[in-house]
């Protein structure tokens, strides 16, 4: 079951009591999407400063999106933001 803190705004606790069979991974990068739509790269470097989020590699960061995804908690953007590569890459956001 998802989880919200207690200095969480009142919209993380609603989508947290809205959210059943996630991981604690899932939750972390719900936490992450719900300040703000990032790509898969500005994910994983965001997760990453959680110093309280269970370890993952960068796949299982992204596999663990694309289940969210899946589940229908979290969506395309449909924004694309240009990586230093020159690659364009979606921006993933809580779903509404």
């Amino acid at each position: 079951m998802a989880r919200a803190r207690n200095t969480d705004p009142v919209t993380s606790h609603e989508a947290a009591e809205s959210v059943d069979d996630v991981t604690v991974t899932q939750e972390f990068i719900l936490r992450v999407l719900q300040k703000k739509p990032r790509t898969d790269s500005e994910l994983i470097e965001a997760y990453r400063n959680y110093k309280t989020a269970p370890r993952a590699s960068e796949s299982g960061i992204r596999s663990r999106r694309a289940e969210l995804v899946a589940k229908g908690l979290v969506a395309d953007t449909d924004r694309r933001d240009v990586l230093p590569s020159g690659r364009r890459s979606i921006v993933w956001g809580v779903s509404r």
